[in-house]
């Protein structure tokens, strides 16, 4: 499962977390290239990467923001939002290798913010991408039916 941490200036950290792993009192969360074990004492939750030195978590309710420091998160699993990316709230770029199904609207044309702009099949879910910013669509570059990787840039909206 795919999470993103989005910070207030729109910029993203991904960890992808591939496989947990319970036993009888530690949970283990296996990510690309690292293991993190968590195990609760005295109603406290803490985080090992080696089970020899455990240092305390912080336990947040799902849907929930994280702050670190000076900086707080939004947490959003499996999806980013449209609109949050790097390259500006009128970029469309997509977060995870898919197949376009469907086009809503044509280089040229208005769209208001949050109206749907393609639909993006990614794993076997219809994925509706909608408009960051309210604009005209200055380029369009998708066709129905093209596979998409990670991080391609489908459409860009200029702001009116």
């Amino acid at each position: 499962m795919r999470y993103y941490f989005v910070d207030q200036d729109r910029n993203d950290t991904v960890i992808d977390l591939n496989r947990v792993v319970k036993t009888e009192n530690i949970v283990s969360f296996q990510f690309k290239d690292r293991t993190l074990h968590t195990r609760k004492l005295a109603g406290k939750l803490f985080g090992s990467w080696d089970q020899v030195s455990w240092f305390k978590l912080t336990q947040i309710p799902a849907g929930e923001s994280v702050s670190s420091h000076a900086t707080t998160y939004k947490v959003y699993r499996g999806f980013k939002p449209s609109g949050l990316f790097a390259g500006g709230a009128g970029a469309l770029i997509t977060q995870m290798p898919g197949k376009v199904v469907k086009v809503m609207v044509s280089e040229g044309d208005k769209v208001e913010k949050g109206q749907t702009v393609l639909i993006l099949e990614a794993m076997k879910m219809e994925n509706e991408i909608k408009a960051g910013v309210s604009g005209v669509i200055k380029n369009f570059a998708v066709k129905v039916g093209q596979a998409l990787e990670s991080g391609v840039l489908m459409a860009e909206i200029e702001e009116e």
